[in-house]
């Protein structure tokens, strides 16, 4: 998870000194608007992560668990999003915002922008996490609370699957049995990406989740008239609206802003990196590919060449064996027909020896016919 403090250490890491962190700010405050683009995780994190509007949150989750056909909450609290591991080596998990209802029931909530290949495992992990830490000792196991996963994503779950805009897994059993658990599931919400200019399908969403996901994906860009008529027709946007106005005003928020800047900068050069590294390897895939081609081109070439050269000897010495026949036998001698079928060319080496030391035509034809 992206905070403002591990941001800023990323800067100073890369160079920075905390003069240039200072000044970035204060170029920051010069500026009139600032690009809040809340599907960015430090963003997300910064507005939705406060207990002054922990109401907003609500209203974001029920949006998402109306759609998912799940209970909805009526209060929440905000919880620790740092979950220990329970073994020495194990893997420390840190998710956006972690908060619980007032029935104990857990939620996970995540923007991801990066595409993560594995992510759905890691959403499952991290609300296995909250599942098997979150019941107390002397209390049985129907007593086990649920955890409910939420995820923000800016990318398709499968790229076989780009449809895919809305998703809630489960454990269920797989043979129709209608048997398994609800008490981990975990939910997926695609947001369009603007950057690309990628419009949100109709009908993919509904009630107030599609208002959420504009709001979402992107608020930077909704006009004042656009603004009001969210304010009327989706529950706590005129709360979120008056957070993002206030929380962006103070030197705390424009230092959210000026570290969601570097860290985007950041992830460019590593991706930009990374892209050069895949180019190069892809280059050297390719040369060394094309030099196995030629070597294996080279190889055919002289398997052909010695095999026209071979059949070349062979026809010579065939040849060269019915003259000396000839010659020792008399023009009319006639070799046996398919004399020469089957024979190498040592074995024809060997054959003109024996012919030559023959006396009759009869010791001939029976070398011959051997």
């Amino acid at each position: 998870m992206l905070t403002t403090e591990n941001a800023l250490g990323i800067i100073y890491a890369r160079g920075e000194s905390i003069q240039s962190v200072q000044e970035g700010v204060e170029l920051a405050k010069e500026q009139e608007e600032f690009q809040i683009e809340l599907y960015k995780d430090l963003i997300f994190r910064a507005i939705f992560g406060d207990d002054s509007v922990k109401n907003v949150l609500k209203c974001l989750l029920n949006a998402v668990l109306s759609q998912a056909e799940l209970p909805l909450i009526a209060e929440l609290e905000l919880g620790s999003p740092f979950k220990a591991p329970s073994f020495y080596d194990g893997k420390f998990s840190i998710m956006d915002l972690h908060a619980i209802d007032e029935t104990g029931r857990h939620f996970d909530i995540e923007m991801q922008l990066q595409p993560q290949t594995f992510f759905g495992d890691r959403l499952f992990y991290y609300g296995a996490g909250l599942f098997g830490t979150s019941l107390q000792q002397g209390k049985g196991y129907t007593d086990l609370p649920k955890v409910v996963c939420v995820a923000f994503i800016n990318f398709p779950l499968d790229s076989q699957k780009p449809d895919v805009w809305f998703d809630k897994w489960q454990m269920r059993s797989t043979l129709g049995t209608g048997l398994g658990t609800d008490k981990v599931t975990s939910i997926f919400v695609r947001l369009p990406r603007v950057f690309e200019e990628e419009q949100l399908p109709p009908g993919k969403f509904s009630g107030q989740l599609f208002h959420w996901v504009r709001v979402l994906s992107s608020y930077s860009k909704l006009t004042a008239k656009e603004k009001r008529e969210l304010a009327r027709s989706t529950e706590g946007f005129a709360e979120l609206e008056r957070r993002i106005t206030g929380y962006f005003s103070t030197e705390e928020g424009r230092k959210v802003i000026y570290a969601q800047r570097e860290f985007d900068s950041w992830i460019k050069d590593l991706q930009r990196e990374q892209e050069n590294r895949i180019e190069e390897e892809h280059k050297a895939r390719v040369e060394a590919e094309r030099g196995r081609e030629e070597e294996r081109r080279g190889r055919e070439e002289a398997e052909r060449r010695g095999e026209e050269d071979r059949l070349l000897y062979i026809e010579r010495q065939k040849k060269m064996i019915v003259r000396l026949f000839k010659r020792q036998f008399g023009a009319e001698a006639a070799l046996p027909e398919n004399w020469a079928e089957g024979r190498s060319a040592d074995d024809l080496d060997v054959l003109a020896d024996k012919i030559d030391e023959c006396a009759t035509l009869e010791e001939a034809l029976a070398v011959l016919e051997k």
